[in-house]
């Protein structure tokens, strides 16, 4: 729009009038002295006209001219480069060639608009990069030459990155909106870290966790800014789209040669409604001889399904195992690599079940549970026996055949089990299962074992006359003195009183633990040790009171603890004495006596993981001798071609000999973690571990079409929405309407004067005018 306005000098139109009222009656009074009217005329007609420019240059007159044109802003595009994007999309093209297509017609579409919006790029996946800008034709041309030679290699989504790059790309810009393309499916693990910093990040530490999606579009709306998403990909209902997944099976596996266990996974279908699915079960030795052992159909009913699976298998011959659950690849399915899952299983000889029979409230039950349960081969189970409990308990189902390989008694009185059930705990040690016994105020002969079932079984003579009544409440004072003079006085230093793998707890000497070792308040007094075959005395007092003794009652071990005050180890920082000694003593009661030594013991966080996963490991040595220096720790890690690689370490203070660190990144594939000491007497350790292929981009096929619309959705009072990608006529549209909204009215003025070419013209007409009036008089010599 134009249009003419008067600036006066001064802004006042008085002072223009009244210099033209003095103007007009200077030329009307002060007239030419001549008599000619046509001389008279001309001079006046000079004289007015180059008052005429006065007043003109006076009164300003300004032309004024008012455009509307756009703000200058930028648009940001988002693209997904994950790996999911080599996924179909259900129409023939994978994701990332549907992905270029739209962004190749997208930026055509918008780049003619105008000089004022620049378009931004940028790509993502676990964190967000800029690729480049354009704001014409020309630009556009060079940024689709660059998009062109990406390709989806990202091994995680985070659209919370993908929204804090668009943020933080434009803090010193106005955005005109920010267009997310991708398939909504967000991989990047909640714990994970938010990576270095990218040019997307270059303003602040203001970086958004993996799950500040939500939160990136509420901070767009709160600017004010759109956020247009195009989803990419089939919908969730696509037949087409069909995938079955292993997941949820254990890692790691400690199992007894010959034992039943059950096995439990998960199934999860997707497009594979009433087909079935043949799942099999395969053991891998370590020569790599594969052995299937089970199958079984499923039958999923549904579209999206997920099925537990429990299967009972046979643990096999003692050793070290994969075990590989896989499902058969179906016809169409896109990604086959999430189809298997493998476990790492330790084989042990025979059993390891342990049941603990004790009374509430003993430091002996709690201490003695610490220990075992350092031990993954050894599975614990305690039945607390409480005196407001019906006696006697009841045990049927506990001591069922096979169901466990040690029986631990301690402070308990007989009748709580009853006559019955002490038989059938007879009965179970003469088959084989062990017992151990442990001393107490209720026990052995003070607690009626001593003419019961369970007395031919045990290898030390009680005498019947010390029973007591049974007590199922606390003792009062009478009685707990009463009971504690049929037991021996403390203090009791324990003295070693033969060799045996159970008391071999290391040392430079045979006794130099023992010695260490703190004094009892109190045991129980044994008339003796059995005159029979295989039981021996290993632990006694200085007077030679027998405190453990063990033997064999048919098929089975017993020993016999007049003790019950172990945990004192643990409380003077001896509780790798008080470990070494009670699993010492289980694996004999079980037969199963372990080699002597010290030894390393490494633990790895996880045995099955992805390339990318920062894995921690640890290792320290478990030794009872005492050294003149301390034991070096190396780690490798062995790849599946016996390659060794030298891991670093960092050395834990204290006396311990402690070792941790991180493995390296990893390709896919099966790998040891091997520690090894310095010193050749101690041996070392090896944990297997795998590194898989499965791609958490590629685990889950489906995209999440419906999650990117519901982000667009948090900007809908600022135009936010979500686009098909097969016609983007409205998108566009959108974008050219928001621009449109987005004008700002410009003002141009082009006053008289204002430039030195009108300035100029107004000098030399008024000096040309009053020059030819001065001439002319002159030559026609007048005043």
């Amino acid at each position: 729009m134009t249009s003419i306005s008067f600036e006066p000098l001064y802004a006042s139109p008085l002072i223009v009038l009244l210099a033209s009222v003095a103007i007009v009656a200077v030329i009307a009074i002060v007239t030419p002295p001549t008599e000619d009217r046509r001389k008279r005329r001309l001079l006046i007609a000079l004289r007015s006209f180059a008052a005429l420019l006065l007043l003109l240059a006076a009164v300003r007159p300004t032309l004024i001219r008012t455009d509307n044109i756009p703000s200058p802003a930028t648009l940001i595009v988002a693209v997904d480069q994950s790996k999911s994007m080599s996924l179909p999309d259900g129409s023939g093209a994978s994701r990332w060639e549907t992905q270029q297509d739209v962004i190749t017609r997208l930026l055509g579409g918008i780049g003619s608009f105008d000089e004022f919006l620049e378009i931004e790029v940028l790509s993502y996946d676990r964190q967000s990069n800029v690729i480049g800008q354009a704001n014409d034709l020309t630009a556009i041309d060079r940024l689709n030459q660059k998009l062109s030679e990406l390709q989806p290699d990202g091994d995680a989504t985070d659209l919370g990155m993908a929204l804090a790059g668009a943020i933080n790309a434009t803090t010193a810009k106005t955005l005109a909106g920010v267009v997310l393309l991708g398939d909504g499916k967000q991989t990047a693990r909640a714990d994970a870290s938010p990576g270095t910093d990218t040019n997307t990040r270059r303003s602040t530490g203001d970086m958004m966790t993996p799950t500040d999606a939500r939160y990136g579009a509420q901070v767009l709306d709160a600017l004010g800014v759109p956020l247009w998403s195009v989803p990419i990909g089939p919908p969730a209902s696509d037949d087409a789209s069909r995938d079955v997944a292993i997941t949820n099976l254990p890692d790691s596996l400690q199992l007894f040669s010959g034992n039943q266990f059950d096995l439990s996974f998960t199934v999860e279908a997707t497009g594979l409604a009433s087909i079935e699915l043949p799942i099999s079960v395969t053991w891998v030795d370590e020569a790599g001889n594969r052995d299937q052992v089970r199958t079984r159909q499923l039958d999923p009913r549904s579209a999206q399904e997920s099925l537990a699976v429990n299967l009972p298998i046979e643990a096999p011959t003692p050793g070290v195992y994969r075990l590989e659950v896989s499902a058969a690849a179906q016809d169409g399915e896109w990604v086959t690599s999430n189809n298997s899952q493998t476990a790492f299983v330790e084989v042990r000889e025979g059993g390891g079940r342990i049941l603990i029979l004790e009374g509430p409230g003993r430091p002996e039950l709690a201490f003695l549970r610490r220990s075992l349960s350092g031990f993954p081969d050894l599975e614990l189970q305690v039945a607390t026996i409480r005196g407001d409990q019906k006696w006697p308990v009841s045990l049927e189902a506990a001591l069922q055949p096979g169901r466990f390989d040690i029986l631990i008694l301690g402070d308990v009185d007989a009748s709580a089990l009853g006559q019955t059930q002490l038989k059938l705990i007879a009965d179970r040690i003469a088959s084989g299962v062990g017992l151990i016994t442990l001393g107490g105020l209720s026990t052995y002969d003070i607690g009626g074992y001593a003419e019961g079932p369970l007395a031919d079984a045990l290898p030390v003579i009680l005498d019947a006359s010390a029973r007591r009544q049974p007590a199922r409440s606390a003792l009062s004072v009478a009685e707990r003195q009463a009971r504690l003079k049929s037991q021996i006085a403390g203090p009791i230093k324990l003295n070693r009183s033969r060799q045996h793998p159970i008391v071999d707890l290391g040392g430079s000497t045979a006794n130099s633990v023992w010695e260490q070792l703190p004094t009892l308040s109190g045991a129980n007094r044994f008339v003796g040790a059995k005159p029979r075959s295989g039981v021996q005395t290993l632990l006694e007092t200085g007077d030679q009171q027998p405190l453990l003794v063990i033997g064999t009652y048919g098929k089975g071990r017993v020993a016999a603890l007049a003790i019950d005050e172990t945990y004192r180890w643990w409380r003077i920082g001896k509780s790798e004495v008080h470990r070494r000694f009670w699993r010492q003593l289980m694996l004999w009661v079980m037969s199963r006596e372990e080699k002597g030594g010290d030894s390393v013991i490494a633990e790895l966080g996880q045995r099955r993981f992805e390339g990318d996963t920062q894995v921690e490991f640890q290792a320290r040595v478990q030794s009872l001798s005492e050294r003149s220096s301390p034991i070096r720790l190396s780690a490798t890690v062995v790849n599946g071609n016996g390659d060794a690689t030298a891991l670093d370490v960092t050395e834990g203070s204290g006396e311990e000999s402690r070792i941790s660190g991180t493995l390296p990144d990893l390709e896919p594939g099966f790998y040891t973690l091997v520690i090894e000491a310095d010193d050749p007497t101690i041996r070392g350790d090896e944990v297997a571990f795998q590194v898989t292929e499965t791609s958490r981009e590629l685990a889950n096929p489906m995209p999440d079409l419906v999650y990117l619309q519901q982000l667009a959705s948090l900007t809908e009072q600022h135009g936010g929405a979500s686009f098909d990608p097969v016609n983007l006529d409205p998108l566009i549209d959108t974008i050219r309407t928001k621009r449109r909204t987005a004008e700002t009215p410009v003002i141009e003025k082009s006053g008289l004067g204002d430039g030195p070419i009108s300035g100029w013209i107004v000098f030399l007409l008024f000096t040309a005018a009053m020059s030819t009036e001065w001439w002319l008089r002159r030559q026609w010599q007048m005043a």
